[in-house]
Order: structure tokens, then sequence, then C-alpha cells
């Protein structure tokens, strides 16, 4: 299918194009004639040439379900997407890029196991493993760079474990706390970053986050880790 050139948003009837049929390959993608009824126009122009490109490659250098494609594409589909926060916060981009623009990349990252969590990959915005594919890695590049430095976000996004238990939760928003988390955690295995998160989110419970230094929470952290 020809490359959709530019970006649009798709209207809440249009998740309808996010099918069974569309996830599991049986249908490619979507003709112009099938969605140009079901999209408005985004605000500004963005062509979507560095985008595509940016997938491509992606999908080139890694086999089908290789998580190590998100650490690749995040940083390309970052920049290759120059959004406003308040831009990327509209689902009708992600449900566009997804549904019209590049299905392929979802089947491409994420076996269809589930009907029901496959839908979510192509609708829901957030940056949880169940969002749409293309959302969640943006954002989590959006919460990771320092300017065009990309260095956290590609070690992040190198461990899934640790990946999902920070970015499923609202502390991934406040990038100190990343930075203390990665530097504390990334070495760790999924049981152990599970049982710190859920300390540390307890905790946070009565510690105002946005109070604390990358150096605080490392420090809270690692008590954590010590044997009790």
């Amino acid at each position: 299918m020809t490359p959709v050139p530019k970006l649009f948003r798709l209207k809440l009837e249009g998740q309808r194009l996010a099918t069974p049929e569309l996830a599991s390959g049986e249908q490619e993608g979507w003709p112009e004639s099938a969605w140009a009824e079901l999209v408005d126009p985004f605000p500004r122009e963005v062509l979507l040439q560095d985008f595509h490109q940016a997938v491509d490659r992606a999908e080139q250098r890694f086999e089908r379900y290789d998580t190590a494609i998100d650490a690749e594409l995040a940083p390309l589909l970052h920049r290759a997407l120059n959004l406003t926060r308040r831009e990327a916060a509209d689902v009708g981009v992600w449900r566009f890029l997804t549904v019209v623009a590049r299905p392929d990349f979802v089947r491409h990252r994420w076996e269809n196991r589930s009907w029901s969590t496959m839908r979510t990959r192509f609708l829901r915005p957030g940056t949880r493993p169940d969002s749409n594919a293309l959302c969640r890695l943006w954002w989590m590049a959006e919460h990771t760079r320092a300017e065009s430095d990309y260095s956290l976000t590609a070690r992040v996004l190198r461990s899934q474990s640790l990946a999902n238990a920070i970015f499923v939760r609202s502390l991934s928003f406040y990038r100190p706390a990343v930075v203390a988390l990665v530097d504390t955690l990334e070495d760790r295995g999924a049981d152990e970053l599970e049982r710190t998160m859920v300390r540390l989110t307890r905790w946070l419970g009565v510690t105002p986050l946005e109070g604390l230094s990358s150096e605080d929470i490392s420090r809270r952290v690692r008590s954590f880790l010590e044997p009790q």
C-alpha cells in the first residue's frame, strides 16, 4: 500500500477500523477510501516521510516480536514526530498512526495472542505494554530524553521488565525518578524489581515526589534493596 504522506486524527468512530483482521494481517491495511471520512485534519501539516523511514528501518533490523526494537525505535520515532506534548496527548493522533498509517508495526512488534489485548495496542493511549504501540514508545522517549540525548531512553528500554515496572506507574512522568530507578535497578531481576517498586510506590503515597531529587530517590531505593 502507498504510505500515508501526512498526519491526521482518527475520530472515535474510526475505532471500528481496528478489527481482528487488521490485527492478524488478513487485512494488511486500509485504503484511503475506508478512512477518509473518519479523520479530522491535524492542526498543522506534519509530513510522515521521516516517520515511515524510522519504522521501516526498525522493522528491517529486528525480527518480529523482538523486544530490542523498542530501544532502537523510540528515539527515532520521537525525532521523526516532532510533536508538542499537547499534540501528543491527542489519542486521535496515535489511532491514526497505528490503525491507518502503520498497522504493520503493531503486528511486527506484538504477537497476536489475544484480540482484546491486541486491540488496545491500536487504540489505548499510555505507556503500559498494552497501550498503543507507537504512543507508548513516543512518550517513553519524551519522559527520558535530555534535549537531544536519548541515552536514558535506550537504557530503560533494554530491559522490558524495567521499562514495564517504571512506565505502568505515574512516577514515570518525573524524569529524576526515572534516572534514579534506572541507575539503581537496571541489573535487577523481574521479581526484585516488582518488590522494590511496590515498596517505593507505598512510600511515595506519603511523600511528595516532586520535592525529591534523583539522589534522594536512589538512596531510598537502595535501602529497599538491602536485606531486611
